[in-house]
């Protein structure tokens, strides 16, 4: 039964994020050919510099429509489908609580994962151009200095590092979706404007996690240690070792957070809200 949820729900997911991210990939090409791919070195720097900002924004404006439409629509397939008048038909199912969360969270984080790996091919696509590629390969040593791939960090690789970069934030993502569900299920407990609800419990449930995690990072002697101050100048710092500490507290943070929000979700839905 619970590969039957799994494939109605993204059924009904595929009816909208396919068209989402053919466009936005669509749109890269768009970018990469039209703007970025003009970026010649015998470009002044006017030229240049007008042309990066341009793709810039392009970019930013596109990546953010897409994460936000995945995640909202994820969030509004799970609302409708547990909580509004389509509710009453799920409730018909012999099926429990606890599976009705999984696989939409199956779900949900399968298109979360996909929306990830689209946003790294639309960056590569956007930015990886012959004149980049021909910089980055005559620079290669002085951007691997720069980036500390120096001493005992000399063996790693850019593109395993990317790899860890990838996987952390898919689980990003999967974290990001049971967020939403959970924000959801907290909007239940409202007796009035639960929409609202939900709405305001998202923005409580993703701002306690934010100090929480500042808090956990300075706990850990990892607070933002590359800010210079006019005052002060850091001449030790190491990106790549900063990166892999924070990457690995990080992980940690977020599973245990996102372990405690689906449960939270679980026992709202099984206790709080008759769904059967």
């Amino acid at each position: 039964m619970l590969g039957k949820l799994i494939k109605y729900d993204l059924k009904s997911l595929n009816r909208f994020l396919p068209v989402m991210h053919f466009f936005i990939l669509l749109s890269a090409i768009f970018i990469r050919f039209f703007i970025t791919g003009r970026i010649k070195p015998q470009m002044s720097g006017g030229q240049t510099d007008f042309l990066l900002m341009l793709s810039f924004v392009l970019y930013f404006m596109m990546i953010t429509a897409l994460s936000t439409g995945t995640y909202l629509i994820s969030g509004i397939r799970f609302y409708r489908n547990l909580f509004s008048d389509e509710g009453y038909l799920t409730k018909t199912l012999p099926v429990t609580n606890g599976a009705h969360l999984l696989s939409k969270t199956i779900a949900g984080s399968i298109w979360a994962i996909i929306n990830i790996l689209i946003l790294y091919l639309c960056s590569y696509i956007v930015i990886w151009t012959p004149y980049i590629k021909e910089v980055a390969t005559e620079n290669k040593d002085d951007i691997l200095t720069e980036f500390g791939f120096v001493g005992e960090y000399a063996n790693l690789s850019l593109p395993g590092m990317l790899a860890v970069l990838i996987l952390f934030s898919c689980l990003g993502a999967v974290s990001s979706i049971i967020m939403i569900y959970a924000s959801v299920a907290l909007g239940q407990l409202f007796s009035n404007h639960r929409v609202l609800g939900a709405v305001v419990s998202y923005f409580v449930i993703s701002t306690v996690i934010s100090v929480l995690m500042l808090a956990a990072m300075m706990l850990f002697g990892h607070e933002m240690r590359f800010i210079v101050t006019a005052d002060t100048v850091v001449n030790d710092f190491n990106l790549i070792a900063y990166f892999i500490e924070v990457v690995n507290i990080s992980m940690v943070f977020e599973i245990i957070c996102t372990v405690i929000l689906y449960i939270m979700t679980y026992c709202i839905m099984n206790k709080k809200i008759n769904l059967i």
